[in-house]
């Protein structure tokens, strides 16, 4: 049995964690913190129950006594996330515990930052050598909505090291090393109390859907228009655009509004507007086909418009906190020209960014 110091807490915390090959699980008893670890990979729910009883029962505290619950929701093995839930979510129900999900990727990130301060990529290694990512950017931790190929993860980190739970002979990684006390941290910075499993991943037959669909860039019917509006809102909280905004920029020659269908149904849509350079007003994608391709068709669309017209700059706006959009377009090679301070209604940040085109004689 291992003890560790812990921040001063008049709380008794339990917290569980199934998701990666070590299982790990944390009691904290007032000021200390007891743990047991084991590497038991697939046979977490074999080992569990009789590792948390043993821990316990020595330190003479029962599950009622425990006033805050824990577990990792993941992402991580599709196995181990059920167990841990399911036993969480009972031991919640039977005896009226407040309990709290942890997702794997902020552990990892807390553990990577306490152990290499230079860290600002993790990642957990999937199925059909796929990576779960996180990165710190622009002060905030960004999850990938999906899985990373091996050649993905490799041209977003730049040769950088990464974290991650195990040492990976692929990729430039640091292995963690496991700390009770980050556990706790985590639980106690968690807002998330609906205990729902994070797989990200999607099936190989849903990748193998997604890649026999067409993609075709289209003009919309102005029927078409509230579709756009409810992908626009669903994309952007803040300053998004209303239907009348679409209604009326629909009908202005200045602007230019296009949509991506997969199999004629909408996915996204890029919205421009033609001055003296090319401004991308807004552009969304449905969450459930974002890097997948669709965002880049589309501004590949406005790439050739620009060009089309002669036009050699492409401008847009992002809030500083929207990653999503913000990662398309550094990838897509916009570079940021100016930050506007508290642009937003939500307090952040403006980026301003351009693209510079090569015009064809």
């Amino acid at each position: 049995m291992k003890i560790v110091e812990n921040l001063k807490s008049n709380m008794n915390r339990l917290v569980i964690n199934t998701v990666n090959d070590e299982l790990e699980i944390v009691l904290s008893i007032g000021d200390n913190v007891f743990f047991k670890s084991e590497k038991s990979k697939l046979h977490h729910n074999e080992t569990m129950l009789p590792l948390l009883d043993e821990l316990l029962r020595i330190h003479k505290i029962k599950l009622k006594d425990i006033d805050q619950l824990g577990v990792v929701v993941g992402p991580g093995s599709f196995t181990g996330i059920r167990v841990g839930i399911a036993t969480i979510k009972a031991f919640r129900d039977s005896l009226g515990i407040d309990a709290k999900g942890i997702n794997n990727l902020d552990y990892l990130y807390y553990l990577a930052k306490s152990q290499n301060d230079k860290i600002d990529t993790v990642a957990i290694k999937g199925s059909r050598d796929s990576y779960f990512v996180a990165r710190f950017i622009n002060g905030v931790l960004y999850k990938y909505e999906r899985n990373l190929s091996l050649e993905e993860l490799k041209q977003i980190t730049k040769g950088k090291e990464i974290a991650s739970f195990t040492l990976d002979d692929d990729i430039k990684s640091f292995a963690v090393k496991f700390d009770p006390k980050i556990l706790l941290k985590c639980l106690d910075e968690s807002t998330d109390r609906n205990l729902i499993p994070v797989y990200y991943q999607l099936s190989q037959a849903e990748n193998e859907k997604l890649k026999k669909k067409s993609l075709d860039i289209v003009s919309p019917t102005v029927e078409e228009l509230d579709i756009l509006s409810k992908i626009e809102k669903a994309s952007i909280k803040y300053n998004s655009l209303e239907l009348k905004d679409f209604l009326k920029m629909y009908n202005d020659s200045n602007y230019q509004l296009r949509v991506a269908k997969l199999d004629g149904e909408i996915v996204g849509f890029i919205l421009i507007q033609i001055t003296d350079e090319l401004n991308i007003t807004s552009l969304a994608v449905k969450k459930e086909f974002r890097n997948f391709g669709v965002g880049t068709a589309l501004l590949k669309w406005a790439e050739n418009f620009a060009l089309l017209k002669k036009l050699n700059v492409l401008s847009l706006e992002v809030n500083s906190k929207n990653l999503t959009a913000y990662l398309l377009y550094e990838k897509f090679g916009f570079e940021k020209r100016r930050v506007r301070k508290k642009y937003y209604s939500d307090g952040n940040d403006c980026f301003e960014m351009t693209k510079n085109l090569k015009l064809m004689n």
